[in-house]
């Protein structure tokens, strides 16, 4: 008896014209193109643009600085953090180096607003438009990375390693410092051969190659003072040159650029006092 009623309800449907037909499909096609219509771009709240050093070997034409716009809302707050983002949104060839961002590394030492310093201890600046350039008077392999290979045979050079002339007491054991030859040794034993100092000391973008620069001459002080050491005068004798370590003229650019509050030129100045006091 059901399935009569149902069958007689169905005959009296009359059937859809073609225009009806077509109306329906229409209706539903707009409605399926209307859910697949991108969401529009949400407004930037607190916009912050970068002008960025921007240099590729593979493409010629002289560097440029390209500018980015991002939204600090949806950034942290380190001047890292907006390289990251750039990178990772809006542009994936932006070349930078950065590792533990935690300032123990060195890695993204940068140029930020006319002032070397790390980029993952750096805050952005509110407002305005901030600029970031490479480490100044370095060759730029690309972009924000500059070669360190100078900088490093440098440090290499002070040989930045305990030398001794005789075994310890103990064989096996380690050799023993006091509280206070242990002390001598702070302010130096910090630094992370970011190259902020050196890359700010005039004395050498003008003598690169000869003048040994706050960084290294800075851990050649660290071990002439370390009381274990047993090389103290040799290592006195490797830097008294006109260039290697008299170049410098206490300008204190780079006690001004360390990002671990070092003061390189203090530790220069006592090389040069041993260096007087020296026979």
């Amino acid at each position: 008896m059901a399935t009569q009623l149902v069958r007689r309800a169905i005959s009296r449907v009359p059937p859809l014209s073609p225009a009806a037909g077509a109306t329906i499909f229409r209706a539903h096609a707009a409605e399926a193109q209307a859910q697949q219509v991108e969401p529009t771009r949400k407004p930037v709240s607190d916009p912050k643009t970068f002008q960025i050093y921007r240099w590729n070997p593979d493409s010629p034409g002289k560097p440029e600085l390209q500018n980015f716009e991002i939204d600090l809302k949806e950034c942290g707050p380190m001047v890292l953090d907006a390289l990251i983002k750039i990178k990772n949104e809006i542009d994936p060839t932006l070349t930078f180096r950065r590792s533990c961002r935690e300032g123990i590394c060195g890695s993204c030492a940068m140029n930020i607003d006319g002032r070397n310093g790390l980029a993952c201890l750096t805050k952005i600046p509110t407002g305005g438009t901030s600029m970031i350039t490479p480490l100044p008077h370095m060759f730029v392999i690309k972009d924000l990375v500059v070669d360190m290979t100078n900088f490093y045979n440098q440090y290499k050079s002070i040989e930045p390693w305990l030398k001794r002339k005789n075994p310890p007491e103990t064989p096996g054991k380690e050799i023993l410092q006091s509280k206070g030859d242990r002390k001598k040794l702070d302010g130096m034993y910090e630094c992370i051969l970011c190259a902020c100092c050196s890359t700010s000391c005039p004395s050498y973008w003008w003598n690169p190659e000869s003048y040994l620069g706050p960084a290294a001459l800075l851990h050649a002080n660290r071990w002439i003072m370390d009381s274990r050491d047993e090389y103290t005068t040799e290592r006195l004798d490797a830097v008294n040159d006109e260039f290697k370590l008299y170049r410098c003229h206490t300008i204190l650019n780079c006690a001004k650029a360390c990002p671990k509050g070092l003061n390189p030129g203090m530790q220069i100045q006592n090389i040069k006092k041993l260096e007087r006091l020296t026979p």
